[in-house]
């Protein structure tokens, strides 16, 4: 289940990598992305965790010093799903980041098909632990792994490798050879039942311990007791008979003296060669003491130096971040500014508004496909502190005047000293498109009606317009004339100021 994982490593991103991507607590990519109230991302698994032992504090608002509770405050039910994030993040390009491994594809295909299966993937091996490759799993159990376990090829019994050789030793079904007869392939457990009866097998004297070389056939020893060899006549004054041991057992016995003592010497020799490396190693070990002591001294300088160093770089990042936020708010202001500044450059106060409008054909075709089919023009005023008006027009026509006329509306706006004025508005207003060559204005006019809601005092932003749905039919304005002068018209806007 990918949401019972962190994020994906950021090597397998195949372009470039942006903080966007990256979770605020892992930092790996986000995998399953859920995104807090606090306005950061989290992979789904990670949320989870940090909120499983109750709510917690952003670290990430903590580090850009944008704290602020509640919505600082990571909890259960607080967090939704970044559906958006997620399709952005799935289709980024990845690579595998397994030497040798070619695989290219997005992240989602990374997830769904070759995460956890690229067979140059390096796994830990379970009974020795090195680390191998994915594709070399079943070669190193079967030829390489120290901890495999073979069977015997004699007795068929499991064993470990690395005791396999111990247990040839012992092994009652290891092969043996007769040295009487020269036979081969004599199991270990039928050895001594083969030399009791092979006529070839000479069994040493029961004292070539002590300098007997003489040997003889197996055999019942005899029933009398031996008298000492003459050459040790001298030096033995034994008067006690002994009782002879059976041949099979007493070569048996030999046979596993032997066994041992070669053994022994094989270890001996062992021993020293092990001391004189001991003694190699441990000059070694102690020149890399040095090492490692020199060495650990100057990691440690070099951490105290990139801590200092990752310090500095995070408030210079914190405040890079705070002042690219101050300047975000500077160009607000000033796009609001100049957008003020536009309208009181056009701004009139003496009744009389002109609006030029210009790109007359492509605002009419906006109007004409439904993109843009009415324009309000500047707001004026009838004084200073009179009141606040502006124009609505309709390239198209509207209502009756729909795709047959240029509609024109005249419409009272709030403005700050409307309680100053006399309600309803009842000044006559004359609206004009001009001729350029001042022969034929197309004019009219009209007086407000004062029972509309069009003229009363405004309780929104704007009234609803009220003028001329039919002002100008649109064939007079395709026809040759000088109501259209490079691409532009002029609608003139006059309001009677008597009585104010």
């Amino acid at each position: 289940d990918s949401s019972n994982k962190p994020g994906f490593p950021k090597k397998i991103l195949g372009n470039k990598l942006e903080d966007k991507h990256l979770c605020n607590c892992c930092h790996n990519i986000l995998r399953r992305p859920f995104q807090a109230q606090c306005g950061h991302r989290f992979c789904s698994y990670c949320f989870n965790r940090t909120v499983s032992n109750g709510p917690q504090k952003c670290n990430a608002c903590i580090k850009e010093d944008i704290f602020e509770e509640p919505t600082s405050i990571l909890k259960q039910g607080c967090a939704f799903p970044d559906n958006a994030v997620r399709r952005e993040v799935e289709n980024l390009s990845a690579v595998c980041i397994n030497e040798s491994c070619t695989w290219k594809g997005s992240i989602k295909e990374y997830e769904m098909n070759h995460e956890g299966k690229c067979e140059f993937m390096i796994i830990p091996c379970p009974s020795c632990k090195e680390r191998i490759r994915f594709n070399e799993q079943e070669r190193h159990n079967e030829r390489e792994c120290p901890e495999r376990t073979l069977n015997c090829k004699y007795c068929k019994e499991p064993f470990h490798f690395k005791n396999i050789k111990a247990h040839d030793e012992i092994c009652p079904k290891y092969p043996m050879i007769c040295e009487g007869c020269a036979k081969k392939k004599i199991p270990r457990e039928k050895y001594v039942d083969h030399i009791k009866f092979c006529s070839k097998f000479r069994t040493p004297c029961r004292f070539h311990v002590v300098g007997c070389d003489i040997s003889g056939p197996p055999g019942p020893p005899a029933s009398a007791p031996l008298p000492p060899p003459p050459t040790l006549a001298p030096t033995l004054s034994v008067s006690t008979s002994f009782t002879p041991l059976p041949s099979s057992v007493g070569a048996a016995l030999e046979l596993q003296l032997h066994s041992e003592k070669t053994k022994v010497a094989e270890l001996g020799r062992r021993c020293t060669e092990l001391e004189v490396k001991s003694g190699t190693f441990e000059n070694v070990v102690c020149v890399l003491n040095r090492e490692v002591e020199r060495f650990a001294t100057t990691m440690e300088a070099s951490n105290r130096q990139h801590k200092l160093d990752q310090d500095k770089i995070e408030a210079l990042s914190n405040k890079v971040r705070q002042l690219e936020r101050t300047v975000g708010l500077k160009d607000l202001t000033v796009a609001e500014m100049e957008g003020r500044l536009r309208e009181m450059s056009a701004t009139t106060f003496d009744g009389i508004f002109v609006w030029r409008i210009s790109d007359f054909a492509k605002k009419r075709q906006d109007a004409i496909a439904g993109r843009a089919p009415a324009m309000f023009s500047p707001a004026f005023y009838t004084s200073k502190y009179g009141y606040k008006m502006c124009l609505r027009i309709y390239l198209n026509g509207d209502g009756t005047g729909r795709g047959s006329h240029l509609s024109l509306f005249f419409v009272v706006m709030r403005g700050l000293s409307d309680a100053l004025l006399k309600w309803p508005f009842n000044q006559k207003v004359t609206l004009m498109l001009l001729d350029q060559s001042n022969r034929e204005h197309i004019i009219d006019a009209f007086r407000p009606d004062v029972t509309s809601s069009s003229f009363q005092r405004p309780v929104s932003e704007m009234n609803i317009a009220s003028g001329c749905p039919l002002f100008c039919p649109l064939s007079k304005l395709d026809t040759k004339n000088s109501y259209i002068r490079d691409d532009t018209i002029f609608i003139k806007a006059i309001v009677d100021l008597t009585g104010l």
